[in-house]
C-alpha cells in the first residue's frame, strides 16, 4: 500500500531563537514559560513538590545536553517490538522536511485527536518547520479508523494497538529509507507530539518502547481514564467533557449518507446545526470527516466518510481509558480486563511537556499524581483562556512552546 507523502522544504530562521547552550540560564520557571505573547502560564496546579522536581530534573537534562540520554523501564514490560504485519494499519502521512536532505535531529510525529485527522496539523508543521534552529523531519499521521486509513478499517482500536501502528510506521520509514539509500531521516528515534487522542497514544508508546522516544509533548490529556454521565462510577460524569464527546460521536455516526437526501457537505451541515452541533467551528471540526466525491451514477451518493464510525463508538470505552502493553492501566478496567495498579517501575524516563488548556478540564490537580507516577521528568504548563484543542485556538504560543523544547 503506497503511502500519501506531502514534503514541504524549509530553511533555517534563527532570528529569535535561543540556543541550547544558554537556555540553562533561562530555565527559571517564567523565563522557559513566557515566549513570544504567550499568556501567563505558571506551576500553581501542581503540588509544589512535583513543580520543584520537574523543573529540577529538566535543569539537569540541559546540563547533559551533549550526552545521550539514557531512557529506561520496567524489565517487566520493555521488549522488542513484536507486531506482525498482520496486527498494524499502515498509516498515511504527510511529511515536512528540512532544506538540508540530512537531519542529526530526532523527527517529530505529530497524533492527532479523536475524530481529527493528519491535516489538523499541516499548517502548524508546516510552520513549525521553517522556524527550528535544529531542523528535523515532522511527520503527520493519520491514526487507525481516521482520515486517508480507508483501506484498513480495524474493529478495534486500544492505545497499545495505535501505538504499535505509529511503531509500525517509524520501521517503514527506514526500510523505505534503506532502499533508497537515504539514512539521514531515518526514525530510530522520535519525538511524539499528541494531542487528546494522539497525546494517550504517545504516552503509551514511550512507555512501552522508551528507546524510540527522543522526547514527548502532551497536548491536554492525561494518561487516566475519563467518564461520561452514561458510566456507573462516574455518576454524572467528571466534569472533563468526555460527556459531550460521546454524545458528539454517537450523534454524528446515526447519520446514514445512503438514507438521507445529501449530495454536498451544506447538507450535512444544516442536519447538523438544527440538531446536535450548533457550535459552527466544532461543526467544521467533524466534516472535515465528509469528503465530496465525483460520481456519474444516478443513484450513488456523492458523499462519504473517511472515518470508521462504528469501529469508534464500539471501542468509545477504550478510549476513555488508558493502556499500556494491552493492559489496562486506568482506575477502572473494562468488563473483560481486570483492574491493575500502574507498577511505578514503567516508566519513561525522557523530557515530557504537558501542554494544558487553561479553559480545559481533560488535565486537573487530582492527575497530577499518575502523570508524575508514569514520567517523573514531566513539566507542565497552561495556556490561560484556550480549551481542549489548544493547538488550533493558540497556534502561535503553541508553536513558540514546541520551537523552546526542541531546540533546548
Amino acid at each position: 500500500m503506497t503511502m500519501t507523502r506531502t514534503a514541504a522544504m524549509h530553511r533555517t530562521r534563527r532570528a529569535g531563537i535561543i540556543p541550547s547552550t544558554t537556555l540553562l540560564l533561562l530555565l527559571s520557571l517564567q523565563s522557559f514559560i513566557h515566549v513570544s505573547s504567550f499568556p501567563l502560564s505558571s506551576f500553581s496546579s501542581m503540588p509544589a513538590s512535583t513543580s520543584n522536581r520537574a523543573i529540577a530534573s529538566l535543569s539537569l537534562r540541559t546540563c547533559n545536553l551533549s550526552r545521550n540520554i539514557i531512557y529506561s523501564s520496567s524489565r517487566l514490560y520493555s521488549q522488542k517490538p513484536n507486531y506482525s504485519a498482520e496486527d498494524v494499519v499502515e498509516l498515511q502521512y504527510s511529511e515536512f522536511l528540512p532544506a538540508s536532505a540530512e537531519s542529526s535531529h530526532a523527527p517529530v510525529i505529530f497524533l492527532h485527536g479523536l475524530l481529527g485527522n493528519k491535516r489538523n496539523f499541516a499548517s502548524l508543521a508546516s510552520s513549525l518547520s521553517t522556524q527550528l534552529q535544529n531542523p528535523r523531519p515532522i511527520y503527520a499521521l493519520d491514526l487507525r479508523n481516521h482520515g486517508e486509513n480507508t483501506h484498513d478499517w480495524r474493529p478495534s482500536m486500544s492505545y497499545s494497538e495505535m501505538a504499535r501502528d505509529v511503531l509500525a510506521f517509524m520501521d517503514k520509514v527506514n526500510e523505505m529509507n534503506k532502499s533508497t539509500t537515504t539514512t539521514g531521516n531515518n526514525i530510530e528515534k522520535a519525538v511524539l507530539v499528541g494531542h487528546s487522542m494522539g497525546g494517550k497514544v504517545a504516552q503509551s508508546l514511550a512507555l512501552m518502547h522508551p528507546e524510540r522516544v527522543a522526547g514527548l509533548v502532551v497536548l491536554d490529556i492525561a494518561p487516566v481514564r475519563y467518564y461520561s454521565d452514561r458510566d456507573e462510577k462516574g455518576g454524572g460524569g467528571d466534569g472533563s467533557g468526555w460527556t459531550a464527546v460521546e454524545e458528539i460521536v454517537r450523534s454524528v455516526a446515526k447519520i446514514d449518507l445512503g438514507r438521507g437526501d445529501y449530495t454536498t457537505k451544506r447538507d450535512v451541515d444544516a442536519v447538523l446545526r438544527q440538531g446536535m452541533l450548533e457550535d459552527p467551528a466544532l461543526r467544521a471540526f467533524v466534516l472535515t470527516n465528509l469528503e465530496q466525491i465525483r460520481t456519474t451514477e444516478e443513484n450513488e451518493v456523492p458523499l462519504r466518510w473517511k472515518i470508521h464510525w462504528d469501529g469508534i463508538v464500539n471501542q468509545l470505552d477504550r478510549i476513555a481509558g488508558f493502556d499500556v502493553h494491552d493492559q489496562v492501566m486506568d482506575d477502572s478496567a473494562a468488563e473483560d480486563t481486570e483492574s491493575i495498579v500502574p507498577p511505578t517501575n514503567l516508566q519513561y524516563e525522557g523530557d515530557v511537556f504537558f501542554i494544558h488548556g487553561g479553559a480545559s478540564r481533560f488535565v486537573r490537580h487530582s492527575y497530577i499524581s499518575t502523570i508524575a507516577s508514569f514520567f517523573p521528568n514531566h513539566m507542565l504548563t497552561t495556556i490561560r483562556g484556550v480549551g481542549h484543542w489548544v493547538h488550533a485556538e493558540a497556534p502561535d504560543d503553541t508553536i513558540a512552546l514546541l520551537k523552546r523544547y526542541l531546540d533546548r
